[in-house]
């Protein structure tokens, strides 16, 4: 690696943000350890507490004001209702087992394109006489497009 002139900015700016990072630790360390630090965190974690159990006593009463079921209570249905289908899975015959059901596939099954086959009516139309070149005028390809789109005959004037 060569050597340079100029001290490289990254390794400066590494440097000084590890010299701070080491002395707010050496200092928050320090002052944790004091009995004071203890009884704030005590404080404000009993505070927070607090206020949360208030919010929730408050969103729960606007729930039971606005006719709105609470996590808890829609949890409980959703546990019911497993239970529900559940027995009734248990009640009911497996439908499955006794009606075999053909294999998914992309085709059809054999004997249903056999029937298809046989009934299809033939898809041919008789074509219609063309015209000379001479008679016919010669209408826009922009008309055509549209036509044709519309499943119209081209006619011209």
């Amino acid at each position: 690696m060569a050597l340079s002139f100029f001290p490289d900015p990254l390794q400066l700016c590494r440097e000084a943000l590890n010299k701070v990072e080491t002395g707010v630790n050496e200092y928050a360390s320090r002052r944790m350890e004091s009995k004071e630090f203890a009884q704030v965190v005590s404080q404000v974690s009993k505070v927070s507490l607090g206020v949360k159990h208030v919010s929730e006593k408050s969103i729960a009463s606007v729930y039971r004001h606005l006719d709105i079921p609470t996590r808890a209570e829609v949890d409980a249905l959703a546990v019911a209702l497993r239970r529900v289908e559940d027995k009734l899975d248990q009640l009911l015959p497996k439908q499955e087992a006794a009606v075999p059901r053909p294999a998914r596939t992309r085709r059809p099954a054999v004997a249903e394109t056999a029937v298809e086959e046989k009934t299809k009516a033939p898809a041919k139309r008789a074509a219609k006489p063309k015209a000379k070149a001479e008679e016919k005028a010669e209408v826009p390809a922009e008309v055509k497009v549209v036509a044709q789109e519309e499943g119209k005959d081209v006619v011209a004037a």
